[in-house]
């Protein structure tokens, strides 16, 4: 049974090989050690492991016998093991995910009522922490919905302010969907650009001065002249209600208003939700895999399909994206990209997570949309 004892050691030399020797004499093993320092001598905590039938008065007695005093025995896990800094660590991480467990993890880390100084000055920083976290993960309040209808026009650069509060109310994964990359923050520079693409044009829904979801259409060049790249963004609380289907069919008129034949719209295989609003378009769509995520070509004339996947592969990252920690290989000029039909979607498997690596401005996809 493993145990974790917190003692003051007698302050003179030889005290910790007398501690020491006694538990080595009673088969007591010992598995961990910090040493704290405090006003009054130095303060020592032991993981010790014992036999069967030993108790916590057991060997607070043990460490009286051996000169030790003011002595504290509560039975541990194997986690006490790890290191000090690896564990604090780890609570970062959990604090990263819930702030208001702050308490909880300073009781499982500390283990005992008193506080040595340097436990006082780490639970200091980890409080610090967790309150800046909190603050970070505050949601701003949004329109919620059923307090109006919403409204769709095309975006202008008067809507960047707008399009930057929308994006803080989204989630994380609203936002990695969308992306393809985690972004923790949109820039106005961006959000202006999103809003007004060269080229190409933006759809927002809006409830008064609120917008709850973007969609983009701007020019990929590389696939032809007369394709676009679309994406859509809804802000979480508006999912699964139609809104996403409206923006892309808004957007896709406006695409091909502006002389498009093609928009082309790369998913990420575990997006159905996505995969399921491209399909509700009831146009005529391909699918091919591209890398790590799905191409969906979608034709607005019908000569547009033609050429979706005879072409040489286009490295999307490379050319629409700022480099990334791991490029894919190109496909070679005459080998055919793997097709789907979207009535085949379901049958996909999801593909690993993608590495993207975000612009200085905090956007991945330069000048994508």
């Amino acid at each position: 049974m493993l145990w974790k004892i917190r003692t003051e050691l007698a302050d003179r030399p030889g005290a910790l090989a007398e501690l020491a020797a006694r538990c080595g004499a009673d088969d007591i093993n010992i598995l961990h050690l910090e040493v704290f320092t405090s006003e009054n001598g130095a303060i020592d905590e032991l993981v010790v492991s014992t036999g069967v039938g030993w108790t916590a008065d057991d060997l607070t007695k043990l460490a009286a016998e051996a000169g030790c005093a003011r002595t504290t025995v509560r039975p541990c896990q194997a986690d006490v093991l790890h290191d000090a800094p690896t564990r604090y660590l780890r609570a970062v991480l959990r604090l990263i995910d819930d702030p208001v467990s702050v308490d909880d993890e300073l009781g499982n880390l500390q283990g005992f009522d008193e506080y040595t100084p340097a436990e006082w000055a780490r639970a200091d920083v980890l409080v610090e922490i967790a309150g800046r976290l909190a603050e970070r993960l505050e949601t701003p309040e949004g329109p919620r919905p059923g307090s109006a209808v919403p409204v769709l026009r095309t975006a202008t650069v008067d809507d960047a302010e707008a399009v930057v509060a929308m994006h803080d109310r989204c989630s994380y994964e609203s936002r990695t969907r969308r992306y393809h990359v985690p972004m923790p923050k949109l820039t106005a520079r961006t959000a202006r650009h999103l809003s007004a693409p060269a080229g190409g044009v933006s759809i927002v829904a809006c409830v008064d001065d609120a917008v709850i979801g973007m969609a983009t259409a701007a020019p990929w060049e590389e696939l032809g002249s007369t394709t676009m790249e679309v994406a859509v963004l809804v802000e979480d609380g508006w999912q699964g209600q139609g809104l996403g289907l409206r923006l892309l069919r808004e957007v896709v008129n406006g695409a091909r208003a502006l002389g498009a034949d093609r928009v082309v719209c790369m998913v990420q295989p575990e997006n159905t939700a996505m995969l399921r609003t491209l399909e509700r378009l009831r146009m005529r769509s391909r699918v091919v895999q591209d890398g790590d995520s799905l191409m969906v070509s979608v034709a607005l004339s019908d000569r547009s399909l033609s050429h979706a996947v005879d072409r040489a592969g286009v490295q999307y990252r490379l050319n629409r994206a700022t480099p990334s920690h791991r490029s894919q290989p190109p496909r070679s000029a005459g080998q055919p990209a793997r097709e789907h039909t979207l009535a085949a979607l379901s049958a996909l498997q999801p593909i690993p997570g993608r590495a993207g690596a975000a612009g200085s401005d905090g956007a991945d996809r330069g000048d994508r949309p």
